[in-house]
């Protein structure tokens, strides 16, 4: 059995992850966000937990994962992810494939940015697309978008 380790960002430990207890105008949509750099979990945590932050690590069997079973999108930092990125954000109208998991790259302040310019100047996606720097997004997330991918997550001590 292969694992992949994953963090969580809270204000509490999590045993059994729930994916649909998130907000829904994030990056993703409404999932159970995890990351594969322990670092960013904890700036995540301290920035919205402040006293009370917990970085919850859980294992993944790479073997369950390839089972055929999941639904998985897979997205690099391109005008794909952002506009995926900005529907699940701004566009109420928006609703998200039937995905288990999302992965991706965290989206940043840099990218709000240019989402502003399209609410505030009218600009179009198609405008500001060639705006966004892409190569800048490193950080990945992990997003978990069903029940059964959440059953996944085995929570490390």
């Amino acid at each position: 059995m292969a694992n992949v380790y994953l963090y969580h960002g809270s204000g509490q430990k999590i045993d059994s992850p729930r994916w649909d207890l998130g907000d829904e105008g994030r990056d993703f949509g409404r999932c159970f966000y995890t990351t594969y750099d322990r670092r960013t979990a904890k700036d995540w945590a301290e920035k919205n937990f402040k006293g009370n932050s917990v970085v919850n690590k859980y294992a993944i069997d790479l073997e369950r994962l390839a089972d055929g079973d999941l639904k998985i999108k897979r997205f690099e930092a391109d005008a794909q992810w952002a506009e995926f990125v900005w529907n699940n954000r701004y566009n109420t109208k928006f609703k998200r494939p039937n995905y288990d998991i999302i992965i991706g790259p965290l989206a940043d302040r840099g990218l709000k940015e240019q989402f502003m310019k399209m609410k505030t100047e009218g600009k179009t996606f198609d405008e500001i697309a060639p705006l966004i720097h892409y190569d800048k997004f490193r950080s990945m997330q992990v997003c978990f978008c069903s029940d059964y991918a959440v059953s996944m997550l085995n929570l490390m001590d």
